[in-house]
């Protein structure tokens, strides 16, 4: 075996590959690190027979390593992580939807839109609130609600138009809003978004390596009464679970920093779906997020290849697939490199 280890688009580990370095360092499993932007990076993958990668959050990664897995896998013979099936709807929420749609799984009904006229059409005749979605966005950024046909038509101007830059919607429905931060808050927000917009200021943002979203829209079923979602992470044979409550007077709960690690609190309905879906897709890991409809069914909001590792290894332990229950605190990483690679690790 031959572990070649694909640096991101800065040409570094970020924290999540980290792990995987310290990992395999830690086991004496040889690897050779694969520089994108090398001027061998083709030679250097030829010698390979797996390739490890881990995406940032961002654009470039995307774009990276779309373009190397096929020459890796398709020319080349490697194996491949992620596989093909798992990284093709990472960061792309209508691709998740068409995805999960197609396949009958429970995913909350929503629509797509890929022209003004058609939108505008949709949100004339809607029944509000309805949540909309752009295909990139985490911690809930880009996921707001809309209330009324007056917002609804100023987000899909927005979309159809200038497009939306990296600080999300221009719409009172956000949480950035004076009714719901206050005066001063909303102030100093609007003004330094202004500030970043004109190049005056710098971003900060952990997320600003995302490109301007425009000329797409995805509209999705507003699901209300949930004070909490389940995010259920599949890695291999083995189930990770948590509930996450949302934000205070908002309806989301992705990126609220409130968990519940009470694996009896977990729905195992969720769990069964979770893995049915991981295996029939062939994805080497996902995570999944469940909220309730009015009839206590559970539906998937989104899904990610991508999550918070530290957050994993605070579960008190997972479910294999017969949801039989092993205790203790485990690294995602390690399972990861487990599976992929096919040996035990320590």
């Amino acid at each position: 075996m031959e572990l070649g280890y694909l640096l991101n688009s800065n040409s570094r580990f970020s924290s999540y590959s980290s792990k995987f370095h310290e990992i395999l360092v830690k086991n004496n499993v040889p690897f050779k690190i694969i520089d994108p932007s090398s001027v061998t990076l083709l030679d250097d993958l030829k010698q390979c027979t797996h390739l490890l990668f881990k995406h940032s959050m961002g654009d470039t990664d995307k774009m990276l390593y779309e373009a190397i897995f096929h020459i890796a896998h398709n020319v080349y013979h490697i194996e491949c992580f992620p596989n093909y099936e798992t990284f093709w709807p990472n960061e792309n929420k209508i691709r998740e939807y068409y995805l999960l749609k197609s396949n009958d799984f429970p995913i909350i009904d929503s629509v797509v839109f890929w022209n003004y006229q058609n939108a505008e059409s949709f949100i004339q005749n809607t029944q509000f609130p309805v949540v909309a979605k752009l295909p990139k966005g985490a911690g809930s950024e880009n996921v707001i609600l809309v209330n009324s046909y007056r917002e609804g038509k100023k987000i899909i101007r927005q979309v159809f138009n200038e497009g939306v830059r990296r600080r999300g919607f221009k719409t009172r429905s956000s949480l950035s809003t004076l009714s719901k931060v206050g005066l001063k808050k909303y102030s100093k927000e609007l003004l330094k978004s202004h500030l970043v917009d004109l190049g005056w200021m710098k971003d900060k943002n952990e997320y600003a390596v995302w490109q301007i979203q425009k000329d797409a829209i995805l509209f999705q079923k507003f699901l209300p009464g949930n004070q909490y979602d389940t995010r259920i992470t599949v890695i291999g044979d083995r189930a990770f679970a948590f509930r996450r409550f949302v934000r205070k007077d908002d309806f989301r709960a992705s990126g609220s920093g409130n968990f519940d690690m009470n694996p009896q609190e977990i729905d195992t309905i969720c769990l069964k779906i979770a893995f049915d879906i991981s295996k029939k897709m062939n994805f080497n890991t996902m995570a999944y997020d469940f909220i309730y409809d009015a009839n206590n069914q559970p539906h998937i909001c989104e899904i990610s290849y991508g999550f918070v590792y530290y957050i994993l290894e605070q579960c008190p332990g997972y479910w294999d697939d017969k949801l039989n229950w092993f205790s203790g605190h485990f690294s995602p990483q390690k399972c990861q490199l487990e599976d992929f690679l096919g040996i035990e690790l320590k």
